[in-house]
């Protein structure tokens, strides 16, 4: 704000042809529209003070700048122009005020009407101004560029050593073939060990050693003894290992068709001897390897 300037002027004490008047630009503005108020005093031969104008002068409106005050000499007349920028924020009346630099010099009072901008229903709210697309520069991301790279680095080295571990682990799932007669003892033991005879259950007992014999048969002889009856896998192996072994054989299978379907139930001696006669057909029947 402008400190209070005093303009003394010793001249004659007459004011003949003197005035002092204020202006606006208009009357009605929007809210936050900038207008020109100025005042100007013309022809001034006496002794004056020029008003301080400041924000605290106009109640309701903003002082947005002034301009220095002008002068000009012609004769022994003197003219003063100032000009001000000023706006207003909300919308109603305000009051400017006349202002004087003498007793007998004053302006005119005015009155500023402001009012809100009127929005219509199908109108559409829109930036001051469209967004400007920042341009693209390459080093504003060489953060997601450097993790982006250490990501595809950390893929790569994973996928080098799964196919490793893939490699290894195929290794490492090749095993020994279990033979045939180690099964089907370890198989003979464990039904031996669940005492099923002697629990009643006879009828299962006898397809049980019927079940386990004749897997042990398919995988020793390659024939499909599950599918077969007694009788032909008798006559399929009969080439295949000794008599007494086959006269075995049939004994036991057969026992275990009467247990399964006539409804026989073997006696103890009978439940015991089976089991017997089918570790001792496995023993006996077990194929020796070369390296054996």
């Amino acid at each position: 704000m402008k400190k209070l300037l005093y303009l003394i002027i010793l001249v004659s004490h007459f004011s003949f042809g003197e005035s002092f008047k204020s202006q606006l630009d208009t009357n009605a503005i929007l809210i936050g529209q900038q207008i020109k108020f100025s005042l100007k005093a013309s022809n001034i031969n006496s002794e004056i003070v020029w008003p301080n104008i400041s924000d605290s002068i106009f109640d309701g409106i903003e002082l947005i700048s002034s301009s220095n005050i002008d002068t000009s000499i012609d004769g022994n007349n003197i003219s003063f122009f100032q000009e001000f920028i000023i706006t207003a924020w909300d919308s109603g009346v305000y009051y400017i005020p006349s202002f004087s630099i003498n007793e007998q010099l004053k302006s005119e009072g005015f009155l500023l009407n402001v009012f809100s901008i009127q929005i219509n229903e199908n109108d559409t709210l829109k930036d001051i101004k469209s967004q400007i697309e920042p341009r693209f520069n390459l080093l504003d991301y060489w953060v997601l560029i450097l993790i982006a790279l250490i990501v595809l680095c950390l893929i790569l080295v994973l996928k080098k050593y799964y196919k490793k571990d893939i490699k290894q682990s195929k290794a490492i799932e090749i095993q020994p073939t279990i033979a045939p007669n180690v099964i089907a003892l370890k198989s003979l033991e464990e039904l031996e060990k669940d005492q099923l005879w002697q629990s009643g259950k006879i009828k299962k007992y006898h397809s049980k050693i019927s079940e386990i014999i004749r897997s042990y048969i398919e995988a020793r002889f390659k024939v499909i003894a599950l599918e077969l009856t007694t009788d032909e896998i008798i006559m399929n192996i009969r080439n295949k290992t000794s008599a007494d072994n086959i006269e075995e054989l049939n004994k036991i299978l057969a026992r275990a068709d009467l247990a399964k379907f006539a409804k026989s139930k073997p006696i103890d001696l009978e439940n015991e001897e089976s089991m017997l006669i089918a570790i001792k057909f496995v023993e006996q029947t077990t194929e020796i390897k070369d390296d054996e």
